[in-house]
């Protein structure tokens, strides 16, 4: 470990990078297997220049072997424990939990802990390799799958739902039930959320910024998410590693639902986020306050005007009745006074 230490210090600072952490691999690929069989662990890591010395720790007490293969033959229930390495270019690998059994019937399983996305491999095994038919495998006590000969089943793409307690049961001489496995799925991302830069109904003309909000929860190298986003059904925007886009000039046509997409590279994780209503109205003219003021002032003017001419209709009205009266009245009169000599003359006639 000085050597190490001593490395490290003479690279100049600005050219210093973390070390790479071991990995642990075990071959056959089983985390918990029974007594008697064998199990090789292989540390992988980084190497000093001529130097591929490994060392191994069991329950944090370092043992004897020095080789990058650590080898158990004939595994006991000494051999249980957790099981680390570092190789002279490393910092020491994430634990491995090794578990020795001794039963009829085993489910054994590629990894106790995993990260959504990666494989799930499980095996139902039976004590001395013997012949396991009609097996079935359970997840939280419901039947998950089921094979007549074959016993080992693989989850390609693992996500949160497969979380739980997993056994099987298989026919030998009668039938046999496994002890249970707890598994737990680590969430890689949380479900990402659109957000607008603006809040709805935004005018047209303006520039809006959606950005699909999420945050990678286990940091890996090389390890980066790509970003979709959608109108409908519509693509906007397609795999790009920037988490942002951009309505540059908002129109009408622009009101719908938007939704984004977060992914991994490879495509194993797809997460979706729920939709974001956007509407866009269309320009409204502020009409100026001096206009305002005419306009009320006009109707004002239009009112009192109304109101004068109603008063002098009302005051003239009672006199162009008594006129109307006086001129019909006269002309009664002059009616009866023209129709005498009519009758007179009438009489004068031979």
């Amino acid at each position: 470990m000085w050597l190490l230490t001593a490395l490290l210090l003479w690279v100049p600072a600005g050219a210093q990078t973390d070390p790479a952490k071991a990995v642990i691999t075990l071959q056959p690929p089983w985390v918990n297997v029974f007594q008697e069989e064998n199990v090789n662990l292989w540390c992988e890591g980084p190497h000093l220049p001529g130097n591929t010395s490994t060392q191994w720790f069991l329950n944090g007490t370092a043992i004897q072997t020095l080789t990058p293969r650590h080898r158990i033959a004939a595994a006991s229930v000494n051999d249980n424990g957790e099981y680390r390495c570092q190789t002279g270019f490393s910092v020491p690998s994430d634990p491995v939990q090794l578990e020795v059994h001794r039963d009829w019937l085993l489910l054994q399983v590629s990894s106790r802990v995993i990260t959504e996305g990666e494989p799930l491999t499980l095996r139902c095994h039976g004590w001395n390799n013997k012949l396991v038919y009609n097996v079935l495998f359970y997840q939280n006590g419901k039947v998950l799958k089921y094979f007549i000969q074959n016993s080992e089943f693989t989850i390609l793409k693992t996500n949160l739902s497969h979380n739980g307690i997993y056994h099987c049961s298989g026919m030998g001489k009668q039938r046999f039930e496994s002890a249970g496995v707890p598994i737990t799925v680590k969430e890689l991302f949380p479900a990402p959320v659109l957000k607008a830069s603006l809040s709805s109904p935004i005018l047209e003309g303006q520039l809006v910024n959606l950005s699909c909000e999420t945050k990678l929860l286990l940091e890996r190298p090389g390890l980066r998410l790509y970003f979709s986003f959608y109108m409908g059904s519509k693509t906007l925007l397609s795999r790009n590693t920037s988490s942002e886009y951009q309505i540059l000039t908002a129109e009408r046509e622009d009101s719908g639902l938007y939704w984004c997409e977060a992914t991994t590279e490879d495509g194993n994780v797809i997460k979706r986020s729920p939709e974001l209503e956007l509407q866009v109205l269309g320009l409204q003219i502020q009409t100026p306050v001096w206009f305002h003021v005419l306009f009320y002032l006009a109707v004002g003017m239009l009112f009192l005007v109304d109101t004068i001419f109603h008063v002098i209709i009302y005051k003239e009205l009672p006199r162009k009745k008594k006129w109307n009266l006086e001129i019909s009245l006269d002309s009664g009169h002059e009616k009866r006074v023209n129709s005498y000599p009519s009758k007179e003359r009438y009489l004068e006639e031979p």
